[in-house]
């Protein structure tokens, strides 16, 4: 079963100031897992726990085919147990083999919006926790620090 637990903090360029960010900085980066509020996939072999998605935006978006699970900038080999990460301007590349313990993989990006005539800059924060186990827990990422941790600038060279 592979787990995927998902963070989006986003703001605006009015929302800059040292106390905006202070309390960005103390937003979660993971939680547990609750199965209620989870979306399951392919015939419950795909957990999927998803926090600060505004419900009107869907602006993480997922889907699925027959072995591999791709959600927003990341692709899971579901046979190979495997995650790979692509930017808009570079092809994909394996970043990790989920064998043992869970990743956790940030970035940061701004995206140009277009809403009731005006246009800005939303910014975001993106954390996405992932794991494959044999039986679900839903303290699974709360039980011990990431195995490994990723960022934009922490990618493995090619």
């Amino acid at each position: 079963m592979l787990i995927v637990q998902t963070f989006l903090t986003q703001w605006d360029k009015s929302q800059r100031s040292e106390a905006d960010k202070r309390q960005r900085l103390h937003q979660p980066d993971r939680a547990l897992v609750c199965l209620a509020s989870a979306n399951t996939l392919a015939d419950e072999r795909i957990v999927l726990d998803m926090h600060g998605e505004p419900e009107q935006h869907k602006r993480i978006q997922f889907h699925l085919d027959t072995e591999d699970f791709y959600i927003d900038r990341f692709h899971f080999s579901l046979t190979e147990r495997t995650l790979a990460y692509k930017t808009a301007q570079s092809a994909p590349r394996l970043i990790s083999a989920l064998e043992e313990g869970w990743v956790q993989c940030r970035y940061n990006w701004r995206r140009r919006v277009e809403q009731s005539g005006y246009i800005y800059w939303l910014y975001e924060d993106v954390t996405l926790n992932a794991c494959f186990v044999d039986n679900f827990r839903e303290d699974v990422f709360m039980r011990q620090a990431a195995d490994h941790v990723f960022t934009d600038l922490t990618l493995p060279a090619e």
